[in-house]
């Protein structure tokens, strides 16, 4: 027997009319799923239908819905306090940057800059590529998904409606093909890794003919790619990238 939840139920409906009249129609809605409430990987919608989340909460609920240790994390601090800008000093935020130079996979110290969001991040990693090296141009990754705001989405090359009804956008940024083994659209030397073909484009074509090294500030990738479809470049790709940057450090200098 075959039993067809009743979904959207008769108060998603109501609020998803709602919805259309106060809330902004540039955020995408994938499913009429309203959200009541979850608990680790269930999640249950207004008129009491059930669900699996096999998607954590968009990929940034790893530990579960409304994990207990979560929950009491977020209500001793709403006890205390919860906003104070960065105007002023507080313990939590110096030990969240404790912990992230723990974890860090390299040894140099470092500090961290704390955003919001992943768009805010990208944001605050163009300005401080421009400011750091005084340079202007960048390289991005068709299948490249890095947000909405508009220095992020200059780089988002997943899909063309992220960008339509937005030109001009950010200038400076050039998009090579993304080391996908899977659908390969340079064509490699014989024994020649995709990843190290793609690399080799960057030099050859891109720096060799289009952008000067010394004026690129950086270059923007996701280590996988995920809008672009979870694309996982051979492992020669990024010592080959490294190598790259390697050569045009070296270049500048003079070397």
């Amino acid at each position: 027997m075959v039993t067809t939840l009743n979904v959207p139920g008769p108060v998603a409906k109501s609020i998803i009319e709602r919805d259309k009249s106060v809330i902004s129609a540039s955020y995408p809605r994938a499913y009429p799923f309203v959200m009541d409430h979850g608990k680790g990987c269930r999640v249950w919608d207004v008129d009491g239908n059930a669900f699996l989340d096999f998607a954590a909460g968009i990929a940034v609920v790893s530990t579960g819905h409304s994990h207990p240790n979560v929950v009491k994390a977020i209500q001793d601090q709403a006890e205390k306090f919860i906003h104070i800008s960065s105007d002023y000093y507080h313990e939590k935020w110096v030990q969240v940057g404790e912990k992230l130079n723990e974890i860090a996979p390299f040894a140099e110290p470092a500090v961290s800059f704390m955003t919001n969001s992943g768009t805010e991040s990208i944001e605050a990693a163009i300005k401080l590529a421009r400011y750091h090296t005084g340079r202007s141009q960048f390289i991005g990754f068709f299948g490249g998904f890095h947000g909405r705001t508009m220095g992020s989405v200059s780089f988002t090359a997943s899909k063309n409606h992220y960008h339509k009804g937005f030109y001009p956008l950010m200038n400076g940024v050039v998009h090579v093909p993304f080391p996908d083994p899977y659908r390969p659209i340079l064509r490699s030397r014989p024994d020649e890794p995709y990843g190290e073909t793609v690399v080799r484009y960057i030099e050859e074509e891109v720096l060799g003919k289009l952008l000067p090294a010394d004026e690129v500030a950086g270059i923007l990738i996701e280590p996988i790619q995920g809008e672009g479809g979870y694309i996982l470049p051979s492992p020669g790709f990024f010592p080959a990238l490294r190598a790259l940057y390697d050569w045009a450090q070296d270049w500048r200098a003079g070397a």
